[in-house]
């Protein structure tokens, strides 16, 4: 017998191998059902991830308490200003794009691949002020350098223009009273 072949043991109540009862393949719609048990070893794994999740998230909490119960209150403050900052240099980052976004919009075809090509960073000055000035001659420099970019010109019209209709034929009366000069 060579080593490949497979043999088929019968059950001790000899009655031949059981028949599954769902069918061998996988359903059409893409993997087999996990059946009772399947499902139950789902979940719990569902569960467990759940309950760790929540440790990790009670550990990091702890974490922080302890770390921040040997710091000073100048670092504290000092961390506060620091998300702060990053807060709000995060804010004036996506004031930037929308202010690109609403300025490209006339111009573009897609005006988020202006906010793409330019750097927001160039356009808050000081103050944390938008420069619109400046991103209204970024806008037309990047349409200058990369014309695909912006919006498909109107294809020319054959009309021929407006079409007027003939006056009125004048009666005889009308024109002998015109040169007379009385009407």
């Amino acid at each position: 017998m060579s080593e490949t072949a497979t043999e088929t043991t019968v059950p001790e109540g000899g009655a031949g191998p059981a028949s599954p009862a769902e069918p061998a393949g996988p359903p059409e719609g893409g993997d087999a059902p996990l059946g009772p048990a399947g499902e139950k070893a789902l979940d719990e794994w569902k569960r467990r991830a759940k309950e760790a999740e929540k440790a990790g998230r009670a550990q990091a909490a702890r974490l922080k308490e302890i770390e921040d119960r040997d710091k000073t209150e100048l670092q504290k403050a000092s961390e506060r200003a620091d998300a702060a900052e990053k807060r709000v240099a995060a804010m004036a980052d996506r004031a930037v794009r929308a202010e690109v976004r609403a300025l490209a919009a006339a111009t573009f075809a897609d005006p988020s691949d202006a906010a793409a090509f330019l750097n927001p960073s160039d356009f808050v000055d000081g103050d944390g002020d938008v420069d619109t000035k400046a991103v209204e001659k970024a806008l037309a420099d990047l349409l200058k350098r990369k014309p695909h970019l912006g919006k498909e010109a109107a294809p020319p019209s054959f009309d021929g223009g407006a079409r007027t209709t003939a006056a009125a034929p004048a009666d005889m009366n009308a024109l002998i009273r015109q040169k007379a000069g009385l009407g």
